[in-house]
């Protein structure tokens, strides 16, 4: 098969998965229209319409960027990575070689905690796996995935158009997309609410929101608190929407000014907020 036909055997199967999407899609909606809910199980819908977002999202959308990258220098010693790896709190990392835009593998916590129990002399060169999948940030996350599922790769190194380091998206960043942001055993709930200056919070947005209004005071309704947990989930359902990287939305009743540091078409994942009052002078200014 040469390349035009391959060209055109992958239009036509985008074309055909498109079709099933656009149909499936006209199913649900006319059956909620109608107030039949037994298609979907209610806790399925979110997750199922989040997959059907996935055809539009692209990596570029979800990736990791390369000021966020924590990577490996593949001379570091075994002793180097460890502290690296207590800092940093990740399970896989990539490894370059001189710089960050030259990525020679990818190495996971076991496979150095293995070489160490073994006592064995610990490479990082000998003993990463050097399988790397090198994508476009211009590349369906949906075709992303099905890369990985084939490759058994569990991350993938984004590269911009001169073969420069521009991100990675790792497996779990395309299921957050489907499912929501995935907690992980050690995070660190005290670190979901950052106190930056006197007037600067920086935030996940699976804080609670009650703890947010621990040092803001009340900003939220009794309705809405009965309803959401999340400060992420709070900011979604004023604003009517999931904003984007780099915008700014502002509460209409507190005037509270979120910043999102970054999110997914799907989630917020973390924000700034200024132009609060904390709780402390708030009481005591009444």
């Amino acid at each position: 098969m040469n390349i035009i036909e391959k060209i055109k055997e992958s239009r036509r199967h985008k074309e055909e998965e498109d079709r099933v999407f656009e149909t499936i899609e006209e199913i649900i909606d006319e059956r909620e229209e109608r107030g039949e809910q037994h298609l979907v199980d209610a806790r399925e819908l979110p997750m199922l319409k989040n997959l059907f977002r996935l055809r539009d999202v692209r990596v570029k959308d979800i990736m990791i960027p390369r000021v966020d990258i924590s990577a490996a220098d593949v001379n570091m010693t075994p002793s180097a990575f460890c502290k690296y790896v207590l800092k940093e709190k990740f399970t896989r990392y990539p490894v370059y070689e001189t710089s960050l835009d030259n990525v020679v593998g990818v190495i996971h916590v076991k496979d150095i905690l293995f070489c160490l129990i073994q006592k064995k002399r610990c490479v990082l060169k000998k003993i990463m796996t050097p399988q790397v999948l090198f994508i476009s940030p211009a590349m369906r996350a949906l075709d992303l995935l099905k890369e990985m599922q084939s490759n058994q790769i569990q991350m993938a190194i984004v590269v911009d158009e001169h073969g420069g380091t521009d991100g990675i998206v790792s497996l779990e960043d395309i299921l957050e997309v489907l499912v929501g942001e995935i907690d992980d055993e050690h995070d660190d709930p005290e670190e979901l609410l950052t106190r930056v200056d006197a007037q600067t919070i920086r935030a996940s947005a699976k804080a609670k929101l009650a703890d947010f209004e621990k040092i803001v005071g009340e900003v939220a309704s009794k309705e809405e608190r009965e309803d959401i947990e999340t400060l992420g989930g709070w900011v979604v359902q004023w604003v009517g929407r999931v904003p984007a990287k780099g915008e700014v939305v502002i509460h209409p009743k507190t005037k509270l000014k979120f910043l999102i540091l970054s999110s997914t078409p799907s989630h917020i994942q973390r924000m700034e907020i200024t132009n609060f009052l904390v709780k402390e002078e708030a009481a005591d200014n009444k």
